[in-house]
This record gives C-alpha cells, structure tokens and sequence, in this order.
C-alpha cells in the first residue's frame, strides 16, 4: 500500500508541480478546447478538422487520456479517472470545457484542473473486499 501512495504522490507530483518552463494555464487550456468544441459542433465521428488553435487542447487530453488507463499494482487507476472504454477524446474536450466554464475559481495549473474535471466525470468504482 505504501508503494501506491508513492506511486500515486510521483504522478500527482509530476502533473501539478510547478516548472521553470512556461506551462500551460487552465485559462488557456479552457480556450483551447472551447476552439475544438466551436469548430467540430456537434459532430461525433469521422474525421474532425481540428482548429490551430485547438492543437494545445488536442495534444494535452490525449496525453491525459493516454495516462488515464495507467494502474497500480491492485488495479487502482493513478489518475482516478475511470471512462468507459467507448469514450472518446472529443468526449474528454467536451466534458473538460463545459465543466471548467461552471468553475468559479480556476487552477493555474492546468492538468490539475482537468485531472479533477474528468476524475469527477468519470469516477472509479471502489472495490468491495
């Protein structure tokens, strides 16, 4: 149990820790995806043309997306973000803008916002023992 929580503060620790290096606001994050959102409407599948502008957003929920699935050794996922397998990146984009727009107060960081959106969107079930 020791190791997970160490596992899980690393993780943590990587996705909100400050750098020296600019990072990417939520502000900036949200109007990144908000492009996406405007551009594609209410399109869901076939090929999405992407705007410019909405590369940042692309690239950041696929990187999320990718680290979602991410698991300790008991199958605790490290994120805390457990989105059925159907779910696509759009739905990652759609979700992160339409909740980040509601929130008041807004991280500086953005991959602590958008952990805590999705890990509230999608939640994982505990297991019973």
């Amino acid at each position: 149990m020791k190791r997970v929580r160490t596992i899980l503060l690393g993780v943590a620790g990587c996705l909100v820790a400050p750098t020296l290096a600019s990072s990417t606001t939520s502000g900036e994050l949200l109007r990144s995806c908000a492009e996406i959102v405007s551009a594609i409407g209410a399109k869901t599948d076939g090929e999405l043309d992407i705007p410019q502008t909405g590369l940042s957003c692309w690239y950041y929920m696929s990187a999320i997306q990718n680290m979602s699935v991410l698991e300790a050794p008991h199958g605790v996922r490290l994120l805390g973000i457990c989105a059925p397998p159907e779910t696509t990146l759009i739905d990652y984009v759609r979700v992160f803008v339409a909740q980040a727009r509601k929130r008041k107060a807004q991280h500086d960081n953005a991959a602590a916002l958008a952990v805590v959106i999705l890990s509230e969107a999608f939640p994982c079930r505990t297991r019973s023992r």
